[in-house]
């Protein structure tokens, strides 16, 4: 374990070496050297750690050992952080300051010296007492080399389904069978069972089952957790239950308890639903919830899975819950063999007698459980000596660890340096929290976690690093993006605790609100504070401690009713710090010294002003100002980030002067105005990646394209506007040769020709912008469109796709066309479809005949169709898709709803029509 953190410590001396602050003093002559020697010490003590991690567990010296290196690497940061720190502060005084606190300079150039100095010897010294405790050289760490191998696999179809399960079919169908037993009383059924035994894997089955989604015309998912939060769970089941603006998720946000059960309550009132409670851990949090599902007597259901018996008698007595063993023999073995053989090899007459003799042995120490199982199997793959991971495992049997703890220790053990600490940064997100991609990403680059490879870019490592995280199955995917990458993870409750066990010992980490209430040791440096009670007075708790603390992260904090009073005069080195919905509205002046942040997310604070300061933060790399429901005051100091490379700004921003062209690492900024961006040089932009820009001026947009044209590493714009008026010629897109992806959200009279896109257009979403004519006639024609998605873009009655056209389009969404009724394929049109998705089309009648000739077809998703859609496609219509291995419906159309969003529909044809008329 200290493996990690002193490879985390290795590489930041190595980002501090290269840091300007450093270089541009002179008379720092020796510290550089002193920095380089230390760190070439640790990568020398480095190699011997893998060793000593695994022995410590049994040996109290070794534990010891391991323990001094740690808190000395630790050290060492902590003293040139702060030095860099101190000179920051003089650097920022006057010339004149400047001259008088030359002497206080030489000072702490003397001090950091000495202390480094003092820290090599005390490493030096623990250094040469291994050999006392047996610590021998150990080279090389875990499989990484496996890095692009797995990274291949992962990406190969993210669209397929796990078809790894085994023994489920059977369980399956006698808990469908207990949903639809003819008892018109609302019912709670449930699943109980110990962690990892696949209580999630099966609810999730019989949420799918055909014959479910038949039955209930309304149905939500909503994970519980042991920290429930009643307020989160009635907003994730609204999201479910009906689609949301931006602007009704803003006041969702900051409803209360009683109003949002109210809403839910109203919701279900006339639908036969059933609403999944996953993970619920007390009685209390049912009573919480309970009165937020109405008992209409028309057959609704919950359906919840907990540990404990006690939690699904106490809401419905009358309901016997159906408890989950582990597997068997039989298909423990079958499920380790489909995890841990190559694809296709899944008969036990493969594997020699031998080696089989060791897999059932490893199989047996899984106790039955499929996460263990899953897990280590993943780990065996591609290893050509299994005899040695059995031997670990009866190492850590003898220990006292049994059955699934063994399986994910030597799993976490068996990561290379560079994984174990992207995943112990997972313990600082809550129980069964669905985390981002995008903040995850931004997080690990500001910790210091991602490490540059050649010429490829922070963010893509990082991503890569998650796919071998996700291949391992030590992380779950929750969403995929259309282009195959994974859009938002979450991990095992079971991995969650292994991280945070260990990322409290090796990182230092603190949860507060969790299992304690105490406020963290002096050495605390990454503090997660979930779920505030009214009592905590921050930061009043740490007047009589200052821990190092690098990062301070804010969840579930939306309920508390108290203003914050900010203060973060005491934590200097700070590089991470997450407000999300904070009950804040005000940031004060002394963010400003806070000279080693690189993170700061204010996202759906109330904060009103950002303060002049900001501008110091040299070294800051995202900034999320995504405040809601208020114009936020920004000062004209963005273009002193010279690091920053993500910008998030919500479009009520203040219309001030803003300058950007500065920010030359800028690779992210989302949703600016436009006549704020005109008036900077956008082609200094050049690490630009994304765009997200709101029209309103549309005679300026033709500027906008010329200003951009030239960004080779653009590839990825967002044209937005609102209201009734619509866009003007966008004739110019035809200048940006490098965009790849576009979306266009906003009122558009006609699309323009194919030739005005973007030349190398690949990913094009077109929202809200309601044509009257067919558009397929048009993008059937952009040669290199692999992905499209249109929602509530066309008013027409049918989209035509011509003969052998789209031939390389792999993905096609059609959501909100409430006129279609018709899709209608030439013969060889989209070979390559890999998946179709098709929501909120209400008039569509049945898919299209076509579909049964798309060999590559992979999965087909219904999301909120009416029933008889619904029905067609699981009855008459079912030979048209018998050969897709994915098929998932989600959502029924309620038929009075059906009827309210039809009269909208010919509304919506009025408008078109009087449209056309006066063009």
């Amino acid at each position: 374990m200290a493996e990690a953190a002193v490879s985390l410590v290795i590489d930041k001396l190595g980002n501090l070496l290269i840091q300007q602050t450093v270089q541009q003093i002179v008379f720092l002559k020796n510290v550089p050297e002193q920095i380089q020697s230390l760190k070439t010490l640790l990568i020398d003590i480095q190699c011997f750690l893998k060793f000593a991690d695994e022995q410590q567990d049994d040996n109290p010296m070794i534990r010891n050992w391991v323990s001094k290196l740690r808190d000395a690497a630790y050290e060492s940061e902590d003293v040139i952080e702060t030095f860099i720190v101190k000179m920051q502060a003089l650097k920022k005084k006057g010339i004149l300051e400047n001259l008088s606190c030359f002497p206080k300079r030489l000072l702490y150039l003397y001090k950091v010296g000495k202390n480094i100095e003092s820290i090599q010897k005390k490493m030096l010294d623990i250094e040469k007492s291994r050999l006392t405790f047996g610590i021998d050289q150990v080279l090389g760490e875990g499989t990484s080399t496996r890095g692009e191998e797995l990274r291949k696999l992962l990406r190969s179809s993210p669209f397929t389904e796990d078809k790894d399960l085994v023994g489920l079919e059977e369980k399956t169908n006698s808990l469908v069978a207990q949903l639809l037993v003819q008892d018109s009383s609302r019912r709670v059924i449930s699943i109980v069972g110990m962690a990892g035994v696949g209580k999630t894997t099966l609810a999730r089955k019989v949420y799918n089952h055909v014959d479910v989604i038949r039955y209930f015309n309304c149905r939500a998912w909503v994970y519980v957790s042991q920290k429930c939060s009643a307020q989160e769970v009635l907003v994730g089941i609204i999201k479910q239950v009906e689609k949301q603006t931006k602007e009704s998720l803003d006041l969702l946000e900051g409803m209360q308890e009683a109003d949002l059960e109210r809403m839910v309550r109203e919701k279900l009132q006339d639908k036969c639903y059933l609403v999944v409670l996953d993970d619920i851990w007390e009685e209390e949090a049912w009573d919480s919830l309970a009165a937020a599902f109405p008992n209409v007597n028309n057959g609704s259901r919950l359906l919840m899975t907990s540990r404990y018996e006690k939690v699904p008698r106490y809401a419905d007595a009358l309901s016997k819950p159906y408890k989950l063993e582990t597997l068997g023999e039989k298909d423990g073995w079958q499920l380790f063999l489909k995890k841990a053989l190559a694809y296709g090899l899944t008969s036990e007459s493969k594997l020699p007698p031998d080696l089989e003799a060791i897999g059932r042995k490893i199989v047996e120490r899984c106790d039955g459980l499929p996460l263990a199982i899953t897990v280590i199997g993943r780990l065996l793959q591609g290893k050509s000596e299994w005899k040695s991971v059995l031997d670990t495992l009866t190492d850590q049997w003898s220990r006292g660890r049994k059955g699934v703890s063994a399986v994910l220790a030597s799993s976490y053990n068996d990561l290379p340096s560079y994984l174990k600490t992207c995943f112990l940064s997972f313990a600082i997100f809550p129980e069964d929290f669905v985390i981002p991609t995008r903040k995850l990403f931004h997080m690990w680059i500001a910790e210091g976690l991602i490490h540059q490879k050649g010429v490829e870019v922070l963010e893509d490592v990082a991503a890569d690093r998650l796919d071998e995280l996700v291949y391992r199955n030590l992380v779950q995917v929750v969403a995929w993006t259309a282009n195959g990458k994974v859009k938002s993870c979450r991990v095992h409750d079971l991995l969650r605790d292994l991280a945070v066990a260990k990322a409290e010992e090796v990182m230092f980490l603190k949860i507060l609100g969790e299992s304690s209430s105490s406020f963290p040791s002096s050495k605390c440096r990454h503090l997660l504070v979930n779920s505030c009670s009214e009592r905590l007075n921050y930061p009043g708790e740490f007047e009589h401690s200052t821990p190092p603390l690098r990062s301070l992260i804010f969840f579930n904090v939306a309920e508390v009713k108290h203003e914050f009073n900010l203060s973060f005069a005491r934590f200097k080195l700070l590089r991470v710090l997450d407000l999300q919905n904070m009950n804040t509205s005000y940031l004060p002046e002394e963010i400003g010294e806070l000279c080693l942040l690189m993170y700061l997310c204010l996202r759906r604070t109330r904060i009103k002003r950002l303060p002049l300061s900001l501008g110091c933060l040299q070294n800051l790399q995202t900034l999320d100002i995504y405040i809601v429901g208020s114009v936020v005051e920004v000062p004209n100091v963005l273009w002193k980030l010279k690091n920053l490379r993500h910008l998030y700004i919500r479009e009520t921003i203040k219309h001030v002067p803003l300058k950007f062209d500065t920010l030359k690492n800028l690779q992210t900024l989302c949703d600016v105005y436009l006549d704020t961006l005109i008036g900077n040089k956008m082609m200094l932009l050049t690490s630009m990646r994304k765009l997200g820009v709101w029209i309103e001026r549309s005679s300026r947009i033709d500027e906008l394209f010329s200003s951009i044209a030239e960004l080779e590493n653009l590839v990825h714009l967002v044209l937005l506007r609102g209201g009734v008026e619509g866009f003007p010629s966008l004739i110019g897109l035809s200048r940006l040769n490098y965009v790849k992806r576009l979306k266009i959200s906003g009122r558009l009279t006609e699309l323009p020709s194919p030739h005005n896109f973007p030349p190398e257009l690949s990913d094009l979403s077109l929202r809200a912008i309601r044509l009257a004519e067919d558009p397929m006639p048009t993008l059937e024609k952009l040669e290199h469109l692999s992905i499209l998605k249109l929602k509530n873009a066309y008013m027409g009655k049918e989209l035509v796709i011509s003969e052998k056209q789209f031939p390389n389009l792999t993905v096609l969404q059609l959501e909100k066309l409430p006129n279609l009724v018709a899709i209608k394929i030439g013969r060889g049109a989209m070979p390559q479809l890999r998946c179709l998705r098709i929501s909120n089309c209400y008039s569509l009648e049945m898919l299209p005949e076509e579909l049964r000739f798309m060999k590559a077809l992979e999965k087909v998703e219904v999301v909120d169709m009416p029933k008889e859609f619904i029905t067609r496609l699981h009855g008459m219509d079912s030979y048209k898709v018998s050969h897709v291995p994915n098929i998932i419906v989600t959502g029924t159309l309620d038929p009075k709803m059906l009827g309210t969003k039809l009269g909208i529909r010919r509304f919506a044809d009025a408008f078109v029509t009087r449209g056309k008329r006066t063009s």
